[in-house]
């Protein structure tokens, strides 16, 4: 029995996620007829069961072209200063702030955050902002210019693959 629903995943689940990624409107059947182009044999109902398996262990993540979007795309990373609970206050009070992607960890940074403003200047002023809390020791951005998403590798399976 495998350790997580993430553990189950293999090729041919890899290849139905990039296939509703690249349109999440494909119905069963559709999706059905490209992986048979692809080598694999599923049929419609097997992959509605597959999809129905998959959608327990993933989120609805629809990527914006910052080329088709009017609003700006930001991401900071920051790093929080070193008192008690400095991260986690600094977490929170970010994930209370207009962005829609913030996670914490351990590396180079404490929080990474994904966010949108209607202007430069109002990505300047989240970014101020945040600045100005005192469990806040530094922050980085880039407003998103142009982006390369390479979904066969998101989705990838073969563990010999990894970088």
């Amino acid at each position: 029995m495998a350790g997580s629903k993430f553990d189950e995943l293999d090729e041919l689940d890899s290849r139905i996620l990039v296939a509703l990624s690249e349109d999440p409107r494909m119905s069963y059947q559709q999706v059905s007829s490209r992986l048979e182009e692809e080598g694999y044999d599923m049929t419609a109902e097997g992959v509605r069961h597959r999809v129905t398996r998959l959608m327990e262990a993933t989120t609805p993540f629809f990527l914006l072209d910052p080329e088709q979007i009017s609003w700006e795309i930001v991401r900071i990373s920051v790093a929080a200063s070193d008192g008690p609970g400095h991260k986690r206050e600094a977490f929170e009070r970010i994930a209370d702030l207009p962005f829609w992607h913030v996670t914490m960890g351990i590396g180079t940074y404490d929080i990474y955050a994904v966010g949108m403003a209607p202007t430069l200047r109002g990505v300047e002023e989240m970014v101020t902002e945040i600045r100005e809390y005192d469990c806040i020791d530094t922050v980085d951005h880039i407003v998103v210019t142009e982006r390369d998403s390479d979904l066969e590798d998101y989705y990838r399976t073969d563990p010999d693959e990894a970088l």
